[in-house]
């Protein structure tokens, strides 16, 4: 899949994965990740419903992140997808940049058309210039309508420690058949986890 770096990092997969099994009982990784982000997504959610536009996401997005280890940044996206507003100051460069031109969005933005849900990222690569991130995307919506998105981005080794994916020796995320982040050798034993994510899906292979 084709990464594409804007300012701050906006990575999406491209399609929605319905087929993914139930999280096992018994994989303690696979419920970690699963409650990580269904947490995640619920402050996000918070912040959708205050219904903030451009000049009020700051107010409404701060206090709810504000607890959240590993926030990078975040940023209010436009009915129109163009960045009108980013949380922390020092990532103004990113304002008014319009997304309609990048193509892996091109999903998305019909997806919000279509059927508005949360979004996520599988993790970036990073670079010598922009850390490791995974990206999540909320719809703000009014009478039915939306009015524009709220996006947080997340620092990827504040995840994989919150799941415990940190003390794995060896894992692997693949995200819609596409390997998004790998640590170490996972030889032939190694536990497998396939998680239904919002518009995407993850498999998660790794060794403790």
């Amino acid at each position: 899949m084709k990464r594409v770096f804007i300012g701050m990092m906006f990575v999406f997969c491209m399609t929605v994965a319905a087929w993914a099994a139930p999280v096992p009982p018994d994989d303690m990784i696979g419920q970690r990740v699963q409650v990580y982000f269904d947490d995640i997504f619920a402050k996000l959610k918070i912040v959708a419903d205050a219904q903030p536009d451009y000049t009020t996401f700051r107010q409404a997005m701060a206090p709810v992140v504000a607890g959240v280890p590993g926030v990078f940044g975040g940023s209010f996206i436009d009915e129109n997808w163009v960045i009108r507003q980013v949380l922390f100051p020092s990532h103004f460069l990113a304002r008014g940049f319009d997304l309609k031109g990048v193509v892996p969005l091109h999903y998305f933005q019909q997806k919000l058309k279509e059927a508005p849900g949360p979004q996520l990222s599988e993790p970036a690569h990073g670079s010598m210039v922009q850390p490791r991130l995974i990206a999540m995307r909320y719809p703000v919506m009014k009478d039915g309508k939306v009015t524009g998105l709220v996006s947080m981005m997340l620092r990827t080794p504040f995840f994989l420690k919150a799941v415990g994916l940190d003390k794995a020796k060896a894992y692997k995320i693949i995200c819609l058949g596409q390997e998004a982040e790998s640590y170490g050798t996972l030889g032939d034993h190694y536990r497998e986890v396939t998680l239904s994510l919002p518009s995407t899906a993850w498999v998660i292979q790794y060794r403790m």
